[in-house]
């Protein structure tokens, strides 16, 4: 996606009553690219480039589409360096003169080239004139983006990336994952062809799609079919620990809002927007539940923010609301937009994309870790080549640190954006696992109000409470490795039951086994309940 310098302009619209047929030709492409329809933008003007007199604003605009398709950079660069020679800076340059120059800029930015990228900026910002305030701090900002960009290169992080395959991935946009604790459910966003998902202008609908680990691979994704009717855009935003509650984006005519389904009795239920004070009469695009479903981090450009889109904390309260949002501060919130919150399984590390901060292009990953008075420390850049000169806005790390759930448009990709899972090097330590299990009643029935209690067995203290699913008594927690536990779990009526588990330092209990499972508990009657009940 571009970073425009301003709203565009349209020059020969402007004064002009009539058009003639390659003006409006030219217009029509601008709004194409307005409305983010870049291919059709191309299309359109491809019969302008065969006439005898090509408009230099063909170049120009031609080119600014192609800055925005997958490999399109190295041709928008050839068609800009034309508009640019076409458009020479005058004492009082005109706003293709601008335009040429600056997503040139961009097109040497995308394709690595940092050094040219700054001398264009720096060319521009010695002659764009002081009044044109908006220019010059858009300038600046791709300015620093190479800058960024030149010192994160220096430095990169080492990971393998490996493609989810064709059972997730297609020729068309995959993006937004979001996996279950145990990682055996992924759901996910696409606007791969569907029956009923066309819209007017010929291209789809983005939808929600889920695939399944079993038997040692990823089932073939099916699409996510909701209660309802509904015609438009929805996004997956994410998932509960347990796989049961997902949010989802949804675009309702002129604003975004927060939605949830349930999955209960083998079916998604009827989707229910989130109330006030989460969703509002702005927009709210992203949302990461904590793992224990009382912390919501979402998105929102309502009023009151550090400028365009901001993250917001809110805090369940004892009779279920939700309560007011705050503001996650300077540290994560900049002037710029903030995209894509996720709460890390620990509670304190939050994930994010942001176009601010030292980004080195568009939206890059970063981190913030809660200090000891509750506030999010300084964003941390994930670093090269996690983030790249693009954008880059979904990233999923598991518990244990040790992968991660990313879309990424990659040279050897099946044609846009795709999901891949990044893997770190097996000396790169992670302290996190996930346990998990089923607690039943005797009729294999979900123990709905048991208790979970987890305590270190060394320390004897306490590392969490947790309750089984109610629908199927399926448990989850995110603990510390390397340590030995004792579980107690507890209903009344039933005898309590007592387990203890080892937690192996690191991933040893496999990359691709996803979790450490011990064996589903059956409850047993305690004798004073059956004594009662006789």
């Amino acid at each position: 996606m571009i970073r425009k310098i301003i709203v565009i302009i349209l020059l020969l619209s402007a004064g002009y009553i009539q058009l003639d047929g390659q003006s409006r030709t030219i217009r029509q492409a601008r709004n194409h690219i307005d409305a983010e329809r870049y291919l059709d933008a191309i299309e359109l003007l491809q019969p302008l480039f065969r006439a005898e007199s090509v408009p230099d604003e063909v170049y120009l605009v031609a080119g600014i589409a192609y800055l925005n398709i997958p490999g399109g950079a190295e041709t928008a660069m050839e068609l800009l360096t034309v508009a640019k020679q076409n458009t020479p800076f005058e004492r009082r340059p005109s706003q293709q003169a601008i335009e040429s120059r600056f997503y040139l800029g961009q097109a040497y930015h995308l394709l690595y080239r940092f050094d040219d990228a700054i001398k264009i900026y720096d060319y521009l910002l010695e002659n764009v004139r002081s009044s044109q305030s908006e220019i010059i701090d858009a300038i600046n900002r791709e300015r620093n983006y190479s800058i960024n960009a030149i010192e994160l290169i220096k430095n990169p992080v080492n990971f393998d990336i490996t493609s989810l395959g064709r059972a997730i991935n297609t020729p068309f946009d995959e993006h937004s994952p979001v996996v279950s604790l145990d990682e055996s459910s992924i759901f996910f966003t696409s606007n791969r062809p569907q029956q009923d998902m066309e819209d007017q202008d010929g291209r789809y609908f983005e939808g929600i799609y889920v695939s399944h680990w079993r038997n040692g691979a990823w089932t073939s994704a099916e699409r996510l079919e909701l209660p309802g009717l509904y015609f438009g855009n929805r996004a997956t935003a994410s998932v509960s620990a347990d796989g049961q509650t997902l949010i989802f984006f949804q675009n309702d005519g002129m604003i975004g809002n927060l939605y949830q389904t349930r999955f209960r009795f083998g079916e998604w239920g009827e989707p229910e927007p989130f109330p006030l004070p989460i969703n509002s009469q702005f927009n709210e695009t992203h949302a990461s539940l904590s793992p224990d479903g009382n912390t919501i981090f979402f998105v929102s450009d309502r009023p009151g923010g550090f400028g365009g889109k901001d993250i917001y904390i809110s805090h369940r309260l004892p009779d279920g609301t939700w309560g007011e949002p705050i503001n996650a501060g300077p540290n994560v919130n900049t002037p710029y937009d903030e995209e894509s919150p996720h709460i890390h399984a620990d509670g304190q590390t939050l994930y994010f994309a942001s176009e601010g901060h030292n980004s080195m292009g568009g939206f890059d990953i970063f981190r913030s870790t809660l200090n000891e008075k509750g506030e999010w420390g300084k964003a941390e850049n994930l670093g090269y080549p996690i983030n790249t000169p693009d954008d880059d806005l979904f990233y999923i790390p598991t518990p244990d640190g040790q992968r991660v759930y990313y879309s990424s448009r990659q040279p050897e990709g099946m044609g846009a954006t795709d999901i891949y899972l990044i893997s770190f090097p097996a000396d790169d330590d992670r302290s996190l696992a996930v346990l998990a299990s089923h607690i039943y009643t005797p009729g294999n029935k979900p123990a709905i109000d048991c208790i979970v209690r987890i305590y270190d067995v060394e320390t004897n203290m306490i590392q969490g409470v947790y309750r089984p699913n109610s629908l199927s008594g399926k448990f989850v927690a995110v603990l510390p490795a390397g340590r030995r536990y004792r579980l107690e779990m507890e209903l009344e009526g039933f005898k309590t039951h007592t387990d203890e588990i080892n937690i192996p330092l690191r991933d040893v209990y496999g990359t691709r086994n996803r979790a450490f499972y011990i064996q589903p508990v059956t409850l047993q009657k305690s004798p004073e309940a059956s004594v009662k009940n006789d």
